[in-house]
């Protein structure tokens, strides 16, 4: 279980570049006279896990409670699609493949019915309205937080899936809540050190080992 929290934390900060990218305009959503508020960021941020919680035990609640008896004997399926998953990540993280932005797809169609009320939160002007904009902006189509929540409910119980998507909302923390400071200093970093290779290629080293067939493989030969 350790291990799955911290591969959700390593998901998390691997895909810092994604998420300064994305939340590019936070900083002027979240600020006033050009001044980042404090408690509104962290506000934002609390929603914003919030909804990924949410997606992920509803997901995994429907998938596991929903078909327990199918699921219980198809652990190693299900492993070996959470194994492909990250593999997918970490290419997707290096650079190298944007096959698992696909996902961003499904949420597009239920994006169109949440933005009138995304829209209707701004300008935010306080922190309570804050953390409902990080609520329902937290549902804005992302391969990254799509993919990981994949990942998560297909780990084989609500509790290891709950156990990944709060690792990875942590991950997201440092880039997410610097964001509004030191958004381009922190892009700088992230491509002056090439840090993408090193996670990416973490992710994808990890998901080929959390594969059965390939663990069984290399148990083998070690």
């Amino acid at each position: 279980m350790i291990s799955i929290f911290l591969s959700g934390i390593a998901i998390g900060l691997a895909g810092a570049g994604h998420c300064l990218g994305m939340c590019g305009g936070l900083a002027s959503l979240l600020s006033v006279g050009g001044k980042i508020k404090h408690s509104w960021l962290v506000a934002y941020n609390v929603g914003r896990g919030l909804s990924y919680l949410a997606l992920t035990l509803l997901l995994s609640s429907a998938l596991y409670y929903g078909l327990a008896d199918y699921y219980t004997q198809s652990m190693q399926p299900l492993r070996t699609l959470a194994g492909i998953i990250m593999i997918l990540m970490g290419l997707y993280i290096c650079g190298a493949s944007r096959l698992i932005l696909v996902t961003e797809k499904a949420g597009r169609l239920l994006w169109k019915s949440i933005q009138p009320a995304a829209k209707s939160m701004l300008p935010i002007r306080s922190s309570k309205q804050a953390l409902l904009a990080g609520i329902i902006w937290g549902w804005l189509p992302c391969g990254l937080v799509y993919s990981t929540v994949l990942w998560a409910t297909s780990l084989g119980s609500v509790s290891l899936s709950m156990m990944a998507i709060t690792g990875f909302i942590l991950g997201t923390l440092p880039s997410m809540l610097l964001a509004g400071l030191f958004s381009q200093q922190l892009k700088d970093l992230w491509q002056r050190y090439q840090l993408k290779w090193l996670f990416g290629i973490s992710i994808i080293l990890y998901g080929a080992y959390s594969i059965p067939l390939v663990k069984s493989v290399l148990s083998s030969v070690v």
